[in-house]
C-alpha cells in the first residue's frame, strides 16, 4: 500500500469514528453543532482526496466533541453513577418475601443459565437480521434454526468472569477488579467492550475506560451481561443493581448502564415474581425515572397494550426507538424483550421466539428474555425441546474457562450467593 493510499485510509477511519461519536453525543443530549461543521468539512476533504486536510479537520472535530455542552432544552435526567441513579429511582414496588428452599433456588438459578444459553443459541444464527428478513427466510420460528445449536457466545463470557471475581474478592470487589480480569482473560471483545478493553490495556481504568473514545457506550454491551448479578442476588434486586453498576461502567454510560441494571433487577425479582408484566414494572423501580430508558420501556409496554399482535407492537417500536437508534443500541433490544415477554404471556417458547423474530441483536435480546423465563420456570420445567439439544455444555472463549457445564455453573453461582449476601 502506498503512503498516499495509507494516509487516505487513515483519514477515512478517523472520519468514520468522528461520525459515530457525533451520533453518540447527540443521543446523549449534547449540542454537537460546533463539531458538526468540522465533520462535514472533513467529509468533503476525504471526498476530494485531501487526506492531510481531512486529518487536520478530524482532529478539530474530536477536540470539539470532547467539549459538547448539554442542550438547554434536554428533558431527561440521566446520572452516570450509582448515587445519582439511586436519587432518580422512583419508589420501589414491594416484592413478596423469599420462600424458596436451597434446592428450589438452585433449580431457578440453573434455569436462568439454561435460558441464557438457549436464547443465545436460538438468536445467534440470525443476529443482525431484520424482522422482515427472518420472516422471509424462516417464517414463524418455533425451534432452533441452527442444529446442533451452539452455546458459544460472547454475551456469557463476561458473566463467567464476574463469577470468578466474586469468588476471588467477595462483596468488596471493585470495577477495577473486574476490569483487570477482562485484561487477563478476554482474548477479544466487540463495540463498547472492544474500546473499553483497549483503554484498560492502556491503563485507563473504570469508569473512564467506558467513556474515552467510546461512541458505543449506550449500546447493548452492558445489558447483555446483567443476568449474573440477579442470579447471585435472588429476590434482592436492589443488591443486584448495586453490583451490576460496578460491572456496567467498565464499558458503558448512562442508558447503556441502565440496561444492565434493569436486566439484573428483572432476574433477581423473577425468583419471587412470576408475572412478566409485573416484573417489567418492578424493574422500572431500579432505573432513573426521567431517563430515556424508562421512556422506552414504558412506550413498549403501551404499544403492547394497544396492539393486537406482537408484529403490530414491533412495527410501532420500529417507527420509534427501534428505528431511531443503531440496531445494537440498548433501546431496540429492550423493546424486543418487552414485546417478547408480554406477548409470550409467560410461555417460555413463545416469549423467546417472539423476541428472536423481532430481529436485530437477537442473541442478546432472546438470551435476556429466555433467562428471565428460565428463572421463573426453573431448569426442571423448561421444555425438553429446548434444553436437550444444548445438553449441559457451556462453552466460552474466556481464558481458563473454555469448557464448562451449565449445571456446574449453576452450583458455582449458588455457592457465591453468601459471598454477596
Amino acid at each position: 500500500m502506498t503512503e498516499k493510499k495509507s494516509r487516505a485510509q487513515a483519514a477515512q477511519e478517523l472520519l468514520s469514528f468522528c461520525g459515530e461519536t457525533l451520533v453518540a453525543e447527540r443521543e446523549l443530549g449534547r449540542d454537537v453543532s460546533a463539531a458538526e461543521q468540522f465533520v462535514r468539512q472533513a467529509a468533503e476533504a476525504v471526498e476530494a482526496n485531501q487526506p492531510d486536510r481531512a486529518m487536520r479537520l478530524t482532529a478539530q472535530a474530536r477536540e470539539a466533541l470532547r467539549h459538547c455542552p448539554m442542550r438547554p432544552d434536554w428533558p431527561y435526567v440521566e446520572p452516570p453513577d450509582l448515587d445519582g441513579i439511586k436519587a432518580e429511582m422512583p419508589p420501589a414496588s414491594p416484592l413478596a418475601g423469599m420462600t424458596l428452599d436451597d434446592a428450589a433456588i438452585l433449580d431457578r438459578i440453573h434455569g436462568g443459565w439454561l435460558g441464557k444459553n438457549i436464547g443465545g443459541a436460538l438468536g445467534g444464527p440470525v443476529e443482525g437480521w431484520t424482522r422482515e428478513g427472518i420472516a422471509k427466510t424462516y417464517g414463524e420460528i418455533t425451534d432452533y434454526v441452527q442444529k446442533p445449536p451452539s452455546t458459544l457466545n460472547d454475551d456469557t463470557a463476561y458473566e463467567i468472569l464476574a463469577l470468578h471475581v466474586v469468588e476471588q474478592k467477595g462483596r468488596d470487589f471493585t470495577s477495577r477488579d473486574l476490569a483487570l480480569e477482562w485484561v487477563e482473560r478476554l482474548p477479544k471483545a466487540y463495540t463498547a467492550e472492544e474500546v473499553a478493553l483497549a483503554n484498560l490495556k492502556r491503563g485507563i481504568m473504570p469508569p473512564e475506560s467506558g467513556l474515552v473514545d467510546n461512541p458505543y457506550r449506550e449500546w447493548i454491551g452492558a445489558q447483555m451481561r446483567g443476568e449474573v448479578w440477579g442470579l447471585l442476588c435472588p429476590g434482592r434486586p436492589a443488591d443486584a443493581v448495586a453490583y451490576a453498576c460496578r460491572d456496567a461502567v467498565i464499558s458503558n454510560d448512562r442508558n447503556g448502564v441502565y440496561g444492565e441494571l434493569y436486566d439484573a433487577a428483572l432476574i433477581a425479582a423473577a425468583f419471587v415474581e412470576r408475572d412478566p408484566r409485573r416484573l417489567l414494572e418492578v424493574g422500572l423501580g431500579f432505573v432513573p425515572a426521567r431517563s430515556r430508558f424508562t421512556e422506552v420501556v414504558g412506550d413498549s409496554i403501551r404499544w403492547c397494550d394497544e396492539s393486537s399482535s406482537w408484529q403490530e407492537a414491533w412495527e410501532k417500536a420500529a417507527r420509534s426507538h427501534a428505528g431511531k437508534y443503531h440496531p445494537v443500541h440498548t433501546f431496540p433490544a429492550i423493546c424486543a424483550v418487552v414485546i417478547g415477554l408480554l406477548f409470550g404471556d409467560g410461555d417460555f417458547e413463545r416469549a423467546a421466539c417472539i423476541t428472536t423474530m423481532c430481529g436485530l441483536d437477537t442473541d442478546c435480546s432472546a438470551g435476556q428474555t429466555a433467562a428471565i423465563l428460565g428463572v421463573i420456570y426453573g431448569a426442571s420445567r423448561i421444555p425438553a425441546k429446548w434444553k436437550d439439544p444444548i445438553g449441559d455444555d457451556f462453552e466460552t472463549y474466556v481464558i481458563g474457562f473454555e469448557r464448562l457445564k451449565t449445571s456446574e455453573v449453576a452450583r458455582w453461582t449458588q455457592r457465591l450467593i453468601t459471598a454477596l449476601g
